[in-house]
């Protein structure tokens, strides 16, 4: 199966690192590499309890996948898709919970109350619409050996390393100060890191026909073409002048931060133990680590940005535009 090995970090569960061997090589994964480097950290919980059974999980044709790192625009792009595999069906979007129309693959990992998440995807009403944060090699392998169609979204660095520290310290998933954050991110200790080998895979494979990637840097920019392009990406209909001015309504960040069944504050105050000023969804902007990162924490992540896409070519604007 996986090979995994203890990590310490100031998690509030107990945590490793996981990663493909032996038989599990990724040889079924497009992108051609030694699968074995790619390392990713996660609850111990995780591999006693789903590894194997998302690694088995039997896709559908219309399966639909939204993949991202954590605190990348997620929800969001779970609610855009949903309408448009759902006929732009509104009322529904209004009266049910998001959580319950796209189901989190592997939140049974999590320290959360017992709910099997791997079972409740499995009996879901096609089209499925699942949200996972593993890694290429990590999630269900009939994705890629069948071709089932993953929406992948990026967001910069320095964003998600804001995003996520309030997210983990707010559901005291992990506590400690920034600091100490963005130190155990860039060394790969926050759940689901390596965060550049999760977003420089994705990026390699983009033009794989079953892939969408797009930026959450680019939902912002421009939302209407995001939407065109993912029309025709799920063959969904096309959408008339008057269906889309309501579309950009519902999923602008004030319609959503308002709705309780997307912004998930306080069903999550209801369910973990959370600090008490803590919010699902915060500001909803690019470059919000502008005036919460000080200038040590900035160079620290442009050090080890630049050290990472070196070996690749590439700078962080050929990913995310400029910022």
């Amino acid at each position: 199966m996986y090979e995994s090995e203890c990590l310490k970090s100031l998690a509030t569960m107990p945590m490793m690192r996981m990663r493909c061997s032996g038989e599990l090589d990724g040889s079924w994964l497009p992108l051609k590499q030694d699968w074995s480097t790619r390392w990713c950290t996660l609850p111990e919980l995780y591999k006693q309890m789903c590894a194997k059974r998302i690694h088995n999980f039997e896709t559908r044709e219309s399966d639909v996948f939204v993949v991202t790192f954590m605190k990348s625009g997620t929800t969001w792009m779970q609610e855009l898709a949903w309408l448009l595999l759902n006929q732009l069906d509104f009322e529904r979007a209004k009266s049910c919970y998001l959580p319950k129309r796209s189901r989190f693959i592997e939140n049974l990992a999590m320290k959360t109350p017992f709910i099997d998440t791997v079972a409740a995807c499995e009996k879901m009403i096609s089209p499925r619409l699942i949200k996972s944060h593993l890694p290429a090699q990590l999630l269900p392998r009939e994705i890629w050996q069948e071709g089932r169609k993953i929406i992948y979204i990026a967001r910069n660095p320095k964003d998600v390393v804001v995003s996520s520290y309030h997210f983990l310290n707010g559901t005291t998933l992990w506590k400690g100060d920034l600091d100490t954050y963005v130190d155990e991110f860039v060394n790969d200790q926050i759940a689901y890191t390596s965060y550049w080998s999760h977003i420089i895979d994705f990026w390699r494979m983009r033009n794989e026909p079953n892939i969408f990637f797009v930026t959450y840097e680019e939902m912002r920019r421009d939302l209407k073409d995001v939407i065109e392009r993912l029309c025709k990406f799920l063959a969904a209909p096309s959408i008339k002048e008057e269906e889309m001015n309501q579309l950009l309504h519902h999923l602008s960040f004030e319609s959503m931060k308002e709705s309780n069944y997307n912004n998930l504050t306080g069903r999550l105050k209801q369910k973990l133990t959370t600090t008490e000023d803590f919010e699902f969804m915060r500001r909803g902007i690019v470059g919000s680590y502008k005036d919460e990162l000080n200038i040590v924490h900035k160079e620290k992540l442009d050090k080890w940005t630049n050290e990472f896409l070196k070996e690749h070519g590439l700078i962080e604007s050929d990913i995310f535009g400029e910022i």
